[in-house]
């Protein structure tokens, strides 16, 4: 009996599948399991349609930007401050840490 690690990312995962000695077909019908219990997992804990939630409450880009104002004014630095947003970054080195 061979033991597979499926608890990591799904990067992780596919991963073990793919260095695992099992036949090719055994590999596949890992990878439909695996998506099969994910898919089943996310609607059981959401159980919303996230395209269709989405497209139902979505703000029109034109209601959003003041007439005679740029996409790139209105999201840009400047503008943000205006309006209280918080724009602080934080940035993190290669090993993650600030």
């Amino acid at each position: 009996m061979m033991k597979i690690d499926l608890t990591g990312t799904h990067e992780e995962n596919m991963t073990a599948i793919n260095n695992a000695e099992i036949s090719e077909e055994f590999k596949a019908h890992i990878r439909k399991d695996l998506q099969e219990q994910v898919d089943r997992c996310l609607s059981s804990c959401f159980g919303v349609d996230l395209d269709i939630e989405h497209v139902g409450n979505r703000i029109p880009i034109h209601e959003l930007v003041p007439k005679g104002m740029t996409i790139k004014e209105y999201f840009g630095r400047e503008q943000r401050l205006l309006r209280g947003e918080n724009i602080s970054y934080v940035k993190f080195d290669k090993d993650g840490y600030q």
